[in-house]
Parts: structure tokens; C-alpha cells; sequence
């Protein structure tokens, strides 16, 4: 059976569908797999596995080991170690031990092997060699965390020095790769929010929105963040910004994280606790709370959820 390409995506198409694909459909689809970084792990494996069996026809030697690549990278996300392993050893065959490539992907393979402390030595000493190597060094953040050693994911990405300029200055990681490091930010909000570090996850939340300023999901974090903060008007700034940008059922963090600011800050006023002195503040705050609430019944229209949200707003509105 022939599938049209634009028909081709690991999502739409069943085992069964990948099966019948010609070997030319399935080259294509893990090249486009590749290329996107897009995962979708078991079906990846299912793929590729089924492409590997008909031989290497159609395939380049330099792409043959790409794919090989590829289903090390889904065994293990598959928990197929086993056969991550007989990958692994057919690249370190082709390519050799000191491959830094090669080096990373061992490294994955100890870590999913629960052997951590050979994996932090294997990428310890590749930083040795090549001190910028963001790979090992972002997977060594990743285990500090994994182990609830967050100060010491933190040091490995903000404070280790890693790089010497011309003029014999150092500079760590996150100095070098500022430019290209929205993950990193990202990363590191996150590991100071789990540190209680409110100010600091704020901050680079808050440089995320350099990188991408139309970023919906971006705005809610920071809402989130200036809530546990208890910056309730910025916090409503955050979330009606998301909104601006997606008002769609993914994103009913935004419009529940408004309704619940906008709701304690009218709570706040009404109580005395904290008077909105300007009106038109006031009135502004009771419309974002309205449209809050219209916006999440428009989301759950449709579905049982619906009149149990009904009675909630309702409920915490009127207290």
C-alpha cells in the first residue's frame, strides 16, 4: 500500500500502517524524524527496527548509522537497554571508544543501566578534553537533579568555569552558550523554583521572554511564579498576556491562574485586606475576572467538567 507524503507522521499512522510502507516512506520518515527532533519513541523503534531487517538498501553508509543512532536513542527511552547496547557497540566498532559522539551516547547507556557514577566520570572526563561540550554538561545537571541535589545542577550550569578567552579570562557554561539558551533558562528557573528561589526563577522566566515573547506557555510560567510571589497584579498582567496569544483548551492554566488572581484581589478589596484605590483598576479587575470565567466555560463546553466548574466559580466568587 502507498501512503501520500504529506501523509506520513508517526502519529497518524498505526503499527500496521508502518508496516506497509515502501522502504523509500520509511527512510523518508525517520530522515524527517531526524532532521525535527520531533520523539515518538515506540513507534520510532517499531520503524526503524523494520527498516534495519530488510537490510541497508537504500540507505548511505553515513545514514545507516544514523539510524542505528536513532534506535539506540528510542531503545532506551523504550527501556529496551539490551538492545541500546548492541547499537552502542556497532557505532563504538565503526567510530571508536574516543568519539565523542559515540561518547555520549555510552553515557546515556550507563545512565539507563542505573551505573550513574560511571556515567558522571565518563562525561567529567570528556569536559576535560572539551570544556564547552553542552551535551555533558547539561546531562550532568540532569542527574544532580534527578538526585534532589539541586544546588549542585545549578553550579554545574551557572558557576562552573569552563572556557578560558585569548585574554586568559574564564567563563562558565552559561556565559559561553547565552545566546542559544532558552533551554537553559528555562532549566535553571526551574531548578531555583524547586530551591525556593522565587527572585531567581523569576528572573530567568522572565529572560525566556527575550527569546520568545509571543510565547503563551512562557507567560504562564511567570504568572505562576509572581502568584506563589503573591504579585497578584503582575500575576494577572501574565496570565491575561497568555490568553492574548491562546485562548484555546490548552491553555486553560491561564484563564483558571486569572480568574483565581483576579477573584483575590476583588476578595482583597472587599475584605479591606488590600483596597484597589483607582475604580478603574477595580473595573478592570472584575471584566478580567469575567472574561476569565467565560473564557473556561467556553473551554469545557461540551464535557461533564462543565457544570462542577459552574459551581466552583460561582462558590469561591460569592465568598
Amino acid at each position: 500500500m502507498s501512503f501520500p507524503e504529506s501523509f506520513l507522521s508517526l502519529q497518524s499512522l498505526t503499527p500496521v500502517d508502518l508496516k506497509q510502507l515502501s522502504r523509500e516512506q520509511k527512510i523518508k520518515l525517520l530522515q524527517t524524524y531526524r532532521a525535527s527532533g520531533a520523539r515518538n519513541a515506540n513507534k520510532m523503534l517499531f520503524l526503524a527496527t523494520d527498516l534495519l531487517a530488510g537490510g541497508s538498501s537504500g540507505l548511505s553508509s553515513s545514514e545507516l548509522y544514523d539510524v542505528y543512532e536513532q534506535v539506540l536513542i528510542a531503545s532506551l527511552e523504550c527501556g529496551r537497554i539490551e538492545k541500546a547496547t548492541m547499537y552502542l557497540n556497532l557505532l563504538e566498532s565503526r567510530f571508536g571508544k574516543k568519539s565523542v559522539r559515540v561518547s555520549h551516547l555510552r553515557g546515556l547507556c550507563l545512565e539507563a543501566q542505573g551505573k550513574i557514577q560511571d556515567a558522571k566520570k565518563l562525561y567529567e572526563q570528556v569536559l576535560k578534553d572539551m570544556p564547552t561540550n553542552d551535551f555533558c554538561v547539561k546531562r550532568l545537571s540532569a542527574m544532580y537533579k534527578s538526585e534532589g541535589n539541586y544546588e549542585e545542577a545549578i553550579r554545574v550550569l551557572e558557576e562552573d568555569l569552563v572556557y578560558t578567552d585569548e585574554d586568559g579570562k574564564q567563563h562558565s557554561y552559561f556565559e559561553v552558550h547565552r545566546g542559544d539558551a532558552l533551554l537553559t533558562y528555562r532549566e535553571l528557573s526551574n531548578l531555583h523554583y524547586l530551591l525556593g528561589s522565587i527572585e531567581k526563577a523569576i528572573f530567568y522566566a522572565e529572560e525566556c521572554l527575550l527569546f520568545d515573547t509571543e510565547s503563551y506557555f512562557a507567560h504562564v510560567r511567570l504568572g505562576e511564579l509572581y502568584y506563589i510571589k503573591r504579585d497578584l497584579p503582575r500575576c494577572v498582567v501574565e496570565y491575561a498576556q497568555s490568553l492574548l496569544f491562546n485562548s484555546q483548551h490548552n491553555n486553560s492554566r491561564a484563564a483558571y491562574g486569572l480568574w483565581q488572581a483576579a477573584n483575590e484581589m476583588l476578595r482583597q478589596h472587599h475584605s479591606g485586606l488590600k483596597k484597589i484605590e483607582e475604580e478603574a483598576e477595580l473595573t478592570q479587575t472584575q471584566d478580567l475576572r469575567t472574561f476569565a470565567a467565560e473564557t473556561l466555560r467556553r473551554m469545557y463546553a461540551g464535557t461533564p467538567m462543565l457544570s462542577a466548574l459552574d459551581a466552583y466559580l460561582q462558590r469561591e466568587a460569592s465568598h
